[in-house]
């Protein structure tokens, strides 16, 4: 079947549109010499006569009807597939278990309602049946019973980004292709990105293809498809020409044409389109819904019914050979290729590894969502409401950003309060058909809460070196996590109805642009906040929500080691403890030596990660008494003083305290340890006493971590303040540490760094602190390309393995399946559920056996699952 999604993903996600627009005939833009020539990239192991042979298996048997050989189409690839795959169960579409991960592999790339709605398509034409429901969940289920079972008894949801949870692609598609010219800076915007889809394969004949302009053709596309399904107006002939290159040049008269469009959609919108009811103000969605759909669509997925059924009739068209509809066929096409390119820009599939790639995907997510519209509210609606509907979620954690000040973080709050309300969108056939209580949505009833999550930002600003011998690193993000965190505690102290949803925080984004030090003071103070009471006398009800902890650590890195570091600051300097918990923690379980191989034995970093990496490295090695390997701890010992000597001793200045002193990696290592105090502390007056620094506020208190380091006396050591002084302000230093250097890993290394590694784990388990994993980012995120690889196994594995030796070594960690961002990554906390399962169920050992029990592994998911229930900051 390998062959086989290869073709579907070339012929409607790789071929270019505008070719077929040009060509119009498809017995043009689908000969062999255009297939074999679009192939060379997706078909890379083949030769050019084995990708010819493929054509001839096309041409023979997968453009032909599944059932009628001789009604010969090339959309009938679709089917050849979706009859092995899909299955139908309570008018929804649900994925055969044993061919889930062809099922991911495929509808990743090029989305699901395409296979789905060919899949009903194909189906209904043979039953004759009429369909009413569209409104199927976003991402289909496995078949799988016994699993429906299991995940019926409750889940937790620890790890869910609101804003990035939401339907964003469709969402965004369905608002252009109702409002097409109200984009201009949306466009203008995705423009300045870097282009995601890096398929050469997916170019135009053009350089000077434009998405904006193929977006422009696909809103014409679906107009003139959704007139003929319809049979609107056919005799009234709207003719754009779009058959000339998608350019701002070539494709003249669209332009010129693009406001008649606009308002012929417009008309259409307001004529024949759903009315929906959203803040006291009638809206319309999509065009595409019609009027008066049958009730059971409202209570589930509604946005989706339009562009369902506009995409099945078309199918249904081509299935039952309609004459009239041929003329069409190479417009529904370069529709279904323009949409998949869009998609690509929003949805990751481009096949990048590291948190950068993704970031830039959730950095547009809501470019076509604008703040206050239907869209934007419904995409954040959705992402709940769909998710609870689908799914027994027991509880339901989301993730939102902070803001700086209490005011506006109580706005924030009651906006997503309102746009989680169950009626805030409602269809005004439905407001007719029911009688609703009138009562708002109750989140605390439902086990709906927030986690806030400070964002990680780089320095955005250049300094003088003046300014930066008295501003330490991280300065305004410094400044803003204060602001950030004594909001949050106002917020607790001042309006409790609000804020006791709030029972965690986290600190999300790159972990290239901060590093967890910059939290370590906020994070103590709302760890330990406690609430001065003065406004008790005006509550009903005496309560006091305990704010845990999350922090996204160890999941993207230069090398291994300052991903295992960050993981071991998290818990240093912020102070984590039982209850508290890690997002991701790859750093922490994936394999050593097939991540560095991987990355080729090569590192490119930054001198001071490489300087902080070798001195943390070696003291744990000696606090873990790893004896192994000698010689490679002599050279890393090397390493750290020459490298000291560059960045350091090179740039002290005169008069330093350190000036001609020798600075031994255990003395490095100890001012390492003060990086979870206040900088200022340190930043003149070293010879006193810090704690005569503080004054009497709780904020001032927290400066100190007093958990870390243990003992005191390393906070007297003058050369060891001293040290730590020069880390922050020496602008010198800064600059020495930015350089970079290239890393070289050898064999004793990765075994040094797997010795530490194993140890860390087992560290992590003594301190009950638990990890979130999300199997789909941390694939798409990572370095490894399996699901079975992912380190969840490694991090537990009680009722998965029957080696005693396997579970003994284990740490037995207490994990979660979650789904991070399920909009961006297109997926469901079902499906992580299931892609883990049957990842496992076809995993085999070296002997080509498979690896694991069955039955096992339903244990292991059932463990899980309650291991995910019991780390709920709800509880």
């Amino acid at each position: 079947m390998d062959n086989l999604r290869k073709s579907i993903r070339l012929l409607f996600s790789d071929y270019c549109s505008d070719f077929i627009l040009s060509q119009k005939d498809p017995d043009k833009y689908i000969a062999v010499n255009n297939f074999i020539e679009k192939g060379f990239r997706i078909f890379d192991h083949y030769s050019i006569d084995e990708i010819y042979n493929i054509y001839n298996k096309l041409d023979s048997d997968w453009f032909h009807d599944v059932h009628q050989e001789k009604n010969k189409n090339y959309f009938h690839i679709l089917n050849h597939f979706t009859s092995k795959v899909l299955v139908e169960q309570d008018l929804e579409p649900f994925v055969v278990y044993e061919h889930l991960l062809k099922w991911r592999d495929l509808s990743y790339y090029i989305g699901e309602d395409i296979l789905t709605t060919s899949f009903y398509a194909c189906l209904d034409n043979r039953s004759q049946r009429k369909r009413d429901f569209f409104a199927w969940r976003p991402t289909a289920f496995s078949d799988n019973k016994r699993l429906h079972q299991l995940l019926k008894k409750g889940l937790a949801e620890n790890h869910f980004h609101l804003k990035g949870s939401g339907p964003v692609f469709d969402l965004s598609w369905i608002n252009i292709m109702n409002h097409p010219i109200s984009f201009e800076k949306a466009f203008e915007d995705l423009k300045k990105e870097i282009s995601l889809l890096t398929k050469t394969s997916n170019a135009s004949q053009s350089p000077k293809k434009e998405l904006k302009v193929l977006v422009y053709k696909a809103a014409y596309i679906r107009y003139e498809l959704f007139r003929f399904v319809n049979k609107i107006d056919q005799e009234k002939q709207f003719i754009i020409d779009i058959s000339q290159e998608s350019n701002f040049s070539d494709s003249f008269d669209l332009l010129m044409n693009l406001y008649q469009l606009s308002n012929n959609i417009e008309v259409l919108r307001f004529d024949l389109g759903h009315q929906f009811e959203y803040r006291g103000n009638v809206e319309i969605i999509d065009y595409a819904i019609p009027k008066n759909i049958h009730i059971q669509n409202l209570e589930k997925s509604y946005v989706f019914y339009g562009e369902r059924k506009l995409l099945y009739e078309c199918f249904k068209l081509i299935y039952s050979d309609n004459k009239e509809f041929k003329s069409y066929i190479h417009l529904f096409h370069a529709y279904l290729l323009i949409k998949a390119q869009f998609r690509a820009e929003l949805i990751q599939v481009n096949d990048k590894v590291g948190f950068g790639n993704f970031s830039m995907y959730q950095d547009r997510k809501e470019f076509f969502l604008p703040d206050d519209s239907i869209y934007h509210t419904a995409f954040m609606n959705l992402a709940v409401h769909d998710t609870k509907s689908h799914s027994e979620i027991s509880s339901f954690e989301l993730r939102v950003a902070p803001k700086d000040d209490v005011m506006k973080l109580k706005s924030s709050l009651e906006g997503y309060n309102k746009a989680l309300d169950n009626q805030v969108i409602l269809s005004k056939q439905l407001i007719r058909s029911l009688s609703g209580d009138g009562n708002r949505f109750d989140l605390k009833k439902h086990k709906i809460f927030y986690t806030i999550h400070y964002i990680k930002t780089g320095e955005t600003k250049e300094y003088s070196d003046l300014s930066q011998e008295i501003l330490c690193r991280h300065h305004h993000l410094r400044l803003e996590v204060k602001k950030q965190s004594i909001a949050i505690s106002q917020l607790r102290e001042s309006y409790s109805e609000v804020s006791d949803l709030i029972r965690g925080i986290d600190a999300a984004s790159s972990e290239f642009k901060a590093s967890p030090e910059v939290f370590a003071q906020g994070f103590r103070y709302l760890k330990n906040h406690k609430l001065k009471g003065q406004f008790n006398h005006l509550k009903n009800k005496l309560e006091e929500a305990k704010i845990y902890a999350t922090y996204h650590a160890g999941e993207d890195f230069y090398d291994l080691v300052d991903g295992l570091r960050a993981i071991d600051e998290c818990i240093r300097f912020l102070n984590l403890s039982q209850g508290d918990r890690i997002g991701h923690a790859l750093a922490l379980g994936i394999d050593v030596k097939e991540y560095y191989n991987f990355k080729q034995l090569k590192l490119m970093l930054p001198k001071q990660i490489v300087l902080d990496n070798i001195v943390w490295l070696l003291a744990k090695i000696r606090k873990f008494g790893i004896g192994i390997h000698r010689n490679e701890v002599n050279r890393l010992e090397k390493l750290y003083e020459n490298l000291f000597y560059e960045l350091y001793t090179a740039n002290f200045g005169k008069g330093s305290l350190l000036e001609q002193k020798y600075i031994h990696h255990t003395t490095y290592f100890d001012a390492w340890k003060l990086r979870g105090d206040d900088p200022y502390l340190y930043l003149s007056d070293l010879k006193n006493d810090i704690y005569n620094k503080l004054n009497i506020t709780y904020w001032e208190r927290c400066r100190i971590n007093e958990e870390y380091p243990k003992n005191k006396n390393i906070r007297d050591n003058i050369d060891i303040k001293a040290l730590y002084q020069e880390y922050h302000f020496n602008p010198k230093i800064k600059k020495a540490g930015s350089q970079i250097k290239q890393f070289e890993i050898s064999h004793a290394y990765m075994e040094l760094v797997e010795a530490v590694q194993f140890n860390m784990m087992h560290e992590l388990k003594n301190k009950n602190i638990a990890i979130e994993t999300n199997p789909t980012s941390n694939y798409l995120i990572g370095t490894f390309r399996r699901y079975a690889k992912h380190p969840i196994t490694k991090f537990f594995n009680l009722g998965l393995e029957l080696d005693h030796e396997k579970i003994r070594n284990c740490p037995q960690l207490s994990v979660s399946i979650n789904t991070d961002d399920q909009g961006i990554f297109s997926t469901s906390l079902e499906n992580e559920f299931a892609l883990m399962a049957i990842a496992l169920e076809k995993e085999k050992d070296e002997n080509g056996n498979l690896k694991y029990n069955s039955s096992m592994i339903y244990e292991w998911l059932e463990r899980v699952r309650l291991m995910g229930i019991g780390q709920s900051f709800n509880n």
